[in-house]
């Protein structure tokens, strides 16, 4: 410290004798600094990490200023050589200044990135629920990575007249079956606006969604996931278990277990419950009034979520439900544990994987709806990456 106080003191020494020999009629006026430093950063750093980890540690050269006379160089944001990073970028700035306060600074980012899940076992970050002497199984029938161009009809109906609920849609939205393809390695459920409305039961539909659910039965104790990306518009992107009804033949409980319920947007006429969920995991178990099931006198509901910083629409989110009993529903956001709800009732029946994208009287279609007409197809699109379900059986 001494030696560098001397070398500065000697720079400044010789300026001002500098400034003395070479002034006009010998006068006193000292020679001002006005040199800016200069101050190079390395290019941006790119780590992966396993599908399982939150971070990861990253070193780095701190970079060097270069100064006509001498500068010292400070951090101004992001994390030092040696700190464990979050997934994410993060924005490393550095400033260089001299003496005299003139300052330039430099940037890099450091960008973290997990691997694809692991197409073996469901998606778990951290705490790992499986129970101990148990292991997952996959259901073959109930999974499906929609590699290919061809939609597969042995697992899934995407014709709502055969898949024995007969729901058509909520008005203004129609389900149409050929909004439904394969491609690029998704399935693919694109929104549209009518050219002219249409009249199915005696009822107009302005727009079209569509509706696929599985052929195979879901049932509680397994665990369901889907890699998704919401569309971006006033219509839904939907991850859920449907239950039939039947007042004559039973069930006569009529269930619905909501794993992921979003849509693409919001705005001013949406209603106030619903304004984050252009931006939310929301989750919902109901059990729903029916004249004949004379044990509740309304539809009863406990639904639960989280509140993302991210759009829904941003990139594609994994969804998870562990259905762990009748009585309890856990649920995860890229493999990290984030809601649970506790039924209204006993969920004990079969029920079918189900994704709909559909309008709402909540969020209607509103005079910024243009996209229909503008969007590209990857805005109007839901996709899904792969859909998986696992069983526990013993090891």
């Amino acid at each position: 410290m001494i030696k560098k106080n001397l070398v500065y003191a000697s720079s400044l020494l010789l300026m001002l004798l500098v400034a003395s020999c070479s002034s006009d009629g010998g006068g006193d006026d000292p020679i001002i600094d006005t040199e800016n430093p200069t101050i190079n950063c390395q290019a941006s750093i790119n780590v992966s990490i396993s599908a399982t980890e939150n971070e990861a540690k990253v070193d780095y050269t701190t970079p060097v200023a270069q100064d006509n006379i001498s500068a010292s160089v400070v951090q101004t944001s992001g994390l030092p050589s040696g700190a464990m990073y979050s997934i994410g970028t993060t924005t490393n700035t550095f400033q260089a200044k001299d003496a005299a306060g003139n300052t330039a600074t430099c940037s890099f980012d450091v960008i973290v990135t997990r691997d694809a899940p692991s197409s073996n076992n469901p998606y778990f970050v951290g705490n790992d629920p499986t129970p101990t002497g148990k292991k997952w199984t996959k259901i073959d029938n109930m999974s499906d990575d929609f590699d290919g161009t061809a939609f597969d009809d042995n697992k899934w109906h995407r014709n709502p007249s055969t898949d024995g609920f007969n729901w058509i849609g909520r008005a203004p939205g129609l389900f149409e079956s050929d909004n439904v393809t394969v491609s690029d390695g998704n399935l693919n459920i694109t929104v549209e606006k009518f050219a002219a409305p249409k009249t199915v039961n005696n009822i107009e539909f302005t727009h079209g969604g569509a509706i696929v659910r599985s052929k195979e039965v879901a049932k509680y104790g397994q665990y369901y996931e889907c890699r998704m990306k919401a569309n971006k518009t006033i219509m839904s992107s939907t991850f859920w278990i449907a239950f039939k009804q039947n007042c004559n033949t039973g069930p006569v409980r009529k269930l619905e277990l909501d794993i992921q319920e979003c849509v693409g947007r919001v705005h001013d006429g949406t209603a106030n419950w619903a304004a984050d969920w252009a931006n939310s995991y929301h989750s919902n178990a109901w059990r729903h009034q029916r004249d004949c099931d004379t044990e509740v006198n309304e539809s009863m509901q406990s639904p639960a979520k989280t509140v993302m910083t991210e759009k829904n629409n941003s990139r594609f989110f994994v969804y998870g439900c562990w259905w762990k009993s009748p009585t309890e529903i856990l649920f995860y956001l890229d493999g990290e544990y984030t809601h649970s709800i506790t039924p209204p009732t006993d969920f004990d029946l079969e029920g079918h994987i189900t994704m709909a994208i559909e309008t709402y009287d909540w969020n209607p279609v509103d005079e910024a709806g243009s996209i229909f007409a503008t969007g590209s197809f990857d805005d109007l699109t839901t996709k899904y990456d792969w859909i998986r379900t696992w069983k526990l059986d013993n090891i």
